[in-house]
């Protein structure tokens, strides 16, 4: 289905290559989840890159999970991922409770990176370097110490290293969005949100070039760190998992799919909201 406002299209799993880690943790609760409700609620998000093939933005649990139900095909919205009107590649948070100096002394066993000190001022949006020396990640601690953490070599090398830091804590994540502000006011907020917390990594914002490096390099790169904001983000759909079958041809399949989608209302919300969850 293809309207003005988005594009909602039935396509092959193998044909999607994804950017990011999996988390097997979110993907095991989903599979039970999908089995229950025998429902997709909201599609992923992917761009197209010609030839047929997908770059996953968005909803890599949701991939592994039909891979592992054996379910070949998924709804996704396709959108153009040179389109800055129509999405924003920003960046996640990790925010998590740690004994900071084994911490510390983990990343240091790497031998290929370095920590320094530095305060709030130099906090905020970064990109990273691709080659040479230069910032991977900045630490925040609940006492309001701030560390920076440097290494060298080229850009498939930083995100193996940063796929290293976060596997210390991947398995006691929070996270929440970077803020376009970083200062004492905003990381006491988070702080505060997550009482139980006590360290919070801000990992650099990356191009879209950088994100399809990753796919096509199988370099992938941490889970939950891209964030994707999509202008008429589709959501709600709850189609029928038998909708996806294996035996249907996928024109059949968008066709049973964009008669659902013809029965139902939608709606697009312009403004911000505030969703409580």
């Amino acid at each position: 289905m293809k309207t003005d406002r988005f594009n909602l299209e039935v396509i092959k799993v193998e044909d999607i290559l994804v950017h990011e880690e999996l988390d097997p943790s979110n993907s095991i609760e989903l599979v039970n989840f999908l089995k229950k409700s025998k429902n997709l609620s909201n599609p992923i998000i992917v761009a197209a890159l010609g030839n047929k093939k997908y770059l996953q933005l968005d909803g890599m649990n949701r991939i592994s999970s039909f891979k592992k139900l054996g379910i070949n095909t998924i709804t996704a919205q396709i959108v153009d991922y040179n389109n800055q009107e129509e999405i924003e590649l920003s960046s996640w948070l990790h925010i998590f409770n740690v004994n900071q100096n084994k911490f510390f002394e983990f990343i240091k066993k790497d031998g290929t990176m370095v920590i320094s000190k530095g305060s709030m001022s130099q906090v905020g949006h970064r990109y990273i370097k691709e080659e040479d020396f230069g910032r991977l990640c900045t630490i925040v601690t609940n006492k309001k110490e701030v560390f920076f953490v440097s290494t060298g070599g080229n850009f498939s090398e930083k995100i193996k290293r940063l796929n290293y830091l976060v596997s210390f804590y991947k398995n006691d994540l929070s996270r929440g969005p970077l803020p376009y502000t970083i200062n004492h006011g905003s990381v006491r907020s988070f702080f505060k949100q997550y009482p139980n917390d006590n360290t919070i990594v801000i990992f650099p914002t990356f191009t879209p070039q950088q994100v399809i490096s990753c796919a096509k390099s199988g370099v992938l790169l941490p889970t939950g760190i891209t964030r994707h904001l999509v202008k008429g983000r589709v959501l709600n759909i709850n189609l029928p998992l038998s909708l996806f079958d294996n035996k249907k041809s996928l024109k059949v399949q968008n066709e049973e799919q964009d008669k659902i989608l013809l029965s139902k209302r939608s709606r697009l919300y312009e403004e911000a909201t505030v969703n409580f969850e």
